[in-house]
């Protein structure tokens, strides 16, 4: 292994969005009145409630901007209420009409109900509120955040009235790039037509080659479709309601590198990058997963167009990668640097990139056809190297491997869907 340098009784989960004079609706932290929400729970009423709103005629999703200072006070976390002052700074700060504070609660019976209230910026006072609406499973707690926010903002987001996602992908869009609109996060994907390659340090790596990046073999994938770019923190806050200032914090750090709606996620886990591409497939009926370390090499070596270089795009770690030699300790905007053959931005350098598999020692010699990697382990693979380090760290067959639960300054991901 390497290692490199969302109820209980009556209370729960409220969430904060606000709506600005322009109909813009921004999302801040989840509220836990008794410390006893799931995570995943507030990510997903959090995730639901913001794609209805995304869903609603006249209405925008807005991610919020930094309210850590805010988020950070014992009553706001404990309780979900704000004073006149904070609910004056979040306007000043947001440039907001209104709060909208949606809460959830577990019954005995293991019912979720979801009800929402929205507060006027500059009076304090309750504009409206809503019944509570039951759920168990994940689609009923999509159709009550959906009733929800229609019940709030006057019942243009559709009513009560549910429509399930379309299943698969369209047939206009197979074999072709496509622009995945979920949850409004714009995500580019590159269609990748399936091929054979030698997966594992050829020659084309120079002498650099390290013991688990053999042995080298012929690989054959099927064909998929792969992100253009690392999941910036848009589209991850769009999905999974988070800052990076909060994964951040979850990870017990005290910097950040880099922040902006186009710089790649980071601070991320396995485990939550998982759960990102499960909201996604929940919500549009595709399936979005991590890449198999076999793809991600495959993809970052340009498939078919296979380049044969060092790095994914070129044989210069400058023209392609944001590694220690140029990154002046940060991340950047995604798709700065020049692609590869097939498109593809950042594949070597910026953040470390998760993959599907268990990480091992080496390669199984025999597992060829769309491999999977080790059945078991204690670390999951990443791929790419980062901004923090060499340009070796960079090369297309180098690994790397983490603890599912870590989240790291340079640790981020992107996506793969299947056809």
């Amino acid at each position: 292994m390497k290692r490199l340098l969302f109820l209980a009784a009556l209370l729960a989960a409220p969430i904060y969005v606000m709506a600005q004079q322009d109909k813009r609706v921004a999302i801040l932290e989840t509220v836990d009145k008794m410390d006893k929400v799931d995570y995943d729970i507030e990510f997903q009423i959090r995730a639901y409630i913001t794609d209805a709103i995304n869903r609603t005629p006249g209405y925008e999703g807005y991610d919020r901007v930094d309210m850590a200072q805010i988020n950070k006070e014992q009553s706001f976390q404990r309780t979900g209420m704000v004073s006149d002052e904070d609910i004056k700074k979040i306007g000043e700060m947001t440039g907001a009409s209104s709060i909208v504070v949606a809460e959830a609660v577990r019954s005995a019976d293991g019912v979720i109900k979801v009800a929402a209230k929205i507060i006027n910026i500059e009076t304090g006072r309750i504009e409206n509120s809503t019944k509570p609406y039951r759920a168990r499973t994940d689609d009923e707690m999509d159709k009550a955040c959906v009733s929800v926010v229609s019940d709030l903002l006057g019942g243009s987001s559709g009513g009560n009235t549910y429509t399930p996602p379309s299943r698969g992908i369209a047939t206009s869009q197979r074999g072709q790039d496509f622009t995945e609109t979920a949850f409004g996060i714009n995500m580019r994907m590159v269609y990748v037509e399936g091929g054979t390659f030698t997966m594992g340090c050829t020659g084309d790596q120079g002498n650099e080659c390290e013991s688990d990046e053999s042995p080298n073999r012929m690989t054959t994938v099927s064909s998929f479709y792969i992100g253009m770019l690392e999941v910036t923190q848009s589209q991850w806050e769009k999905v999974m309601g988070t800052s990076v200032y909060q994964q951040r914090d979850r990870a017990n750090s005290n910097s950040t590198y880099g922040v902006g709606p186009e710089y790649p996620m980071y601070y991320v886990s396995w485990e939550e990058a998982k759960e990102f591409c499960a909201r996604l497939s929940r919500q549009t009926g595709k399936t979005y997963r991590l890449p198999t370390e076999a793809e991600w090499e495959y993809a970052a070596s340009g498939g078919k167009k296979n380049e044969g270089t060092k790095y994914s795009g070129g044989w210069s770690i400058g023209d392609v990668a944001w590694y220690t030699g140029n990154s002046s300790s940060s991340t950047h905007p995604c798709g700065t640097k020049r692609s590869n053959a097939l498109g593809l931005y950042d594949m070597s350098g910026n953040v470390w990139e998760w993959c599907e598999d268990w990480y091992a020692s080496q390669y199984l010699q025999y597992d060829n056809n769309n491999p999977e990697g080790a059945s078991s382990g204690s670390d999951r693979v990443s791929r790419g190297g980062s901004w923090g380090l060499s340009a070796e760290c960079c090369r297309v067959s180098y690994r790397n491997g983490g603890t599912p639960s870590d989240r790291y300054s340079y640790l981020g991901f992107r996506v793969v869907l299947v056809p």
